[in-house]
């Protein structure tokens, strides 16, 4: 064989290897399709195959099985939406505005304030295998603002770490996301993708995602009818791939 053919195969076979590398997805069950056990109620996301949550608050998996009054599919609790991909989505709650009464109030102004239980809810899962320090990858996913829901806030994103995080209370994280929304979505019932690039560092095993404070914690309220003082988002079609060395 000629040196020249044996270059130009050499080379097709590394350009098949090297989009391989770029092509693999790093997350697994990303669309919720698959699950170890039915779901049919509220707070069952752990039935999602390779998912479970990271603090006591519990999120949800949304079937067409389930109940409309529940977590059906498309009409739930929480509003009206088909899934972005295949045939489930996932949703949590990123921000609660609890508050107690205030027994030393003077008038109806300040009648109320802030609970001690902030509530916010968290998504994770283990990669396929660890990320390699120095390179860019590419975390997209798919987020929608809940008919139902009365607030939207910013800094829904993820974090990737070393450690399986988990956390005894209901509270926010505190972990620095390497993505994040710096702005809240307003408009509801809409799939709005969102993507964005970081360096590894080569520890990251595992993924999680919700709503990170990091940078300062804005949120809007946008109430319509009776007042549920919740940011709650639907999730789809969560994707981690490498991203290409420039001039591939």
């Amino acid at each position: 064989m000629k040196k020249a053919s044996l270059l130009l195969i050499l080379t097709s076979f590394l350009g098949m290897v090297g989009k391989a590398q770029v092509d693999r997805e790093f997350i697994r069950n990303g669309s919720f399709e698959d699950l170890n056990k039915a779901v049919n109620t509220y707070d069952q996301f752990a039935h999602a195959t390779g998912w479970s949550n990271v603090t006591l608050a519990t999120s949800e998996v949304f079937d067409r099985g389930a109940s409309a009054k529940t977590v059906g599919i498309p009409d739930n609790d929480y509003g009206k939406i088909e899934p972005k991909v295949g045939d489930r989505f996932a949703g949590f709650c990123a921000w609660k505005a609890d508050v107690r009464k205030n027994f030393d109030a003077y008038d109806q102004s300040d009648a109320f304030v802030p609970g001690w239980n902030s509530l916010s809810e968290y998504l994770k899962t283990e990669l396929a295998e660890p990320l390699k320090d120095g390179v860019t990858y590419e975390l997209s996913m798919h987020i929608a603002l809940a008919l139902n829901s009365d607030r939207t806030i910013n800094g829904i994103g993820a974090f990737l770490g070393e450690v399986d995080l988990t956390y005894a209370h209901r509270k926010f994280l505190e972990e620095v996301p390497q993505v994040f929304m710096e702005k809240p979505l307003e408009e509801k019932g809409k799939w709005v993708e969102f993507k964005d690039t970081f360096v590894a560092d080569g520890t990251e095993r595992y993924l999680v995602i919700g709503m990170f404070p990091y940078g300062g914690l804005v949120w809007k309220d946008v109430t319509e009818g009776p007042d549920n003082r919740y940011a709650y988002y639907f999730i789809d079609g969560i994707s981690l791939k490498e991203v290409a060395p420039a001039g591939e």
